[in-house]
């Protein structure tokens, strides 16, 4: 008896391993590589997957990144039908994820339970035309970050809306006639005088200048930035239990300390509005931060804005020279002073 009941156990055992190792697993995977229009394999491209079938696309896009070789490997995917994109943007590869660029051609895998994994090629190219320049303020020179609105001029459900900084960079679909606007809060809409159709690879450099248009609704704020600093600082605004701004003469005065991050349950600067900016001394003066860009002598560079938890509550710039703003333009995302090395001296 203890015989057969040791027996019938160990079958059970090996019945529950093999029922185990039958069960069929819950997700697929995506691999493949990533060419460009000659063949040749693209490193560090970013692939994503984007349901095809109706299901709701995650809230934040997963991108994976090709090896040395091009290859690529999305694990974890539900059963289903897929888009899959690739980019790789500052080699001239744009998001072919919007249809702006991809003209609504992309490749497709499914997976199921019964074929869990799905192999692509994905060849990018040929490559984007570049369209670079600087925006800046028509009556002052100052820089302005603007939003660039891109439109099919043969499609013109096919655009994209994106913002960018003064010196910006954009990539239009090539051999393609497009049509440029470019607008920001407090100025008059600029557009390209025809539409742009350029080969691919090249490259056109235009510099465009906003004309100022009052509006009397936006309303000025005024920013203090403590004396001699320079370096990028950001406002965090609309945060609860942080302490207002105060108010002088019915304007924002949004004063920055030393470390260059403030906080504030105030409403931040109003976009487009001609803001002041001021160093502030420990005694209590102020006076104005250089704006004389024509001059060379400027010093508000890289305005943007941010968003935290899908709300946009931040606002950053950089005070210094053209120089100083050049060499650590990358850092916007690392508020406060920076240190500044002397100017060697020239050998007598």
């Amino acid at each position: 008896m203890q015989r057969w009941f040791a027996r019938f156990l160990m079958g059970l055992s090996v019945y529950i391993l093999l029922a185990d190792g039958a069960r069929p697993q819950d997700t697929g995977l995506i691999r493949g590589t990533v060419t460009d229009e000659n063949g040749a394999p693209i490193a560090k491209a970013k692939v994503n997957a984007d349901p095809a079938d109706g299901r709701p696309r995650a809230s934040l896009v997963h991108f994976v990144e090709t090896d040395e070789g091009g290859r690529f490997l999305i694990e974890r995917l539900s059963w289903g039908k897929y888009k899959v994109f690739a980019k790789k943007e500052d080699a001239g590869y744009p998001d072919l994820h919007w249809s702006f660029y991809s003209n609504d051609v992309f490749q497709t895998a499914i997976i199921t339970p019964e074929a869990p994994s799905a192999e692509l090629q994905i060849r990018l190219g040929p490559k984007a035309a570049i369209m670079t320049g600087s925006v800046t303020n028509g009556a002052t020179g100052a820089p302005v970050t603007a939003d660039f609105k891109l439109i099919r001029a043969r499609s013109s459900d096919k655009w994209i809306s994106t913002s960018k900084r003064s010196d910006y960079r954009v990539l239009l679909p090539p051999s393609t006639e497009i049509l440029v606007e470019v607008s920001a809060p407090g100025f008059r809409t600029w557009s390209f005088p025809s539409t742009l159709n350029l080969q691919p690879g090249t490259e056109m450099h235009v510099d465009i200048s906003l004309e100022p248009e009052h509006d009397p609704n936006i309303h000025p704020s005024k920013l203090l930035v403590p004396s001699g600093y320079i370096g990028w600082l950001l406002l965090e605004h609309n945060v609860k239990n942080a302490e207002p701004v105060p108010i002088e003469d019915g304007v924002k005065v949004f004063k920055f300390p030393e470390s260059g991050v403030l906080y504030t349950s105030s409403p931040g600067p109003e976009r487009g509005a001609d803001d002041e900016y001021l160093y502030y001394s420990q005694d209590g003066s102020r006076h104005q931060i250089p704006k004389d860009y024509r001059g060379g002598k400027g010093m508000i560079w890289g305005q943007y804005e941010g968003s935290r938890g899908g709300v946009m509550t931040l606002f950053g710039f950089f005070v210094g020279t053209e120089e100083h703003y050049r060499k650590h333009q990358s850092q916007a995302g690392h508020p406060g002073p920076i240190q500044v090395q002397p100017v060697p001296r020239n050998p007598q």
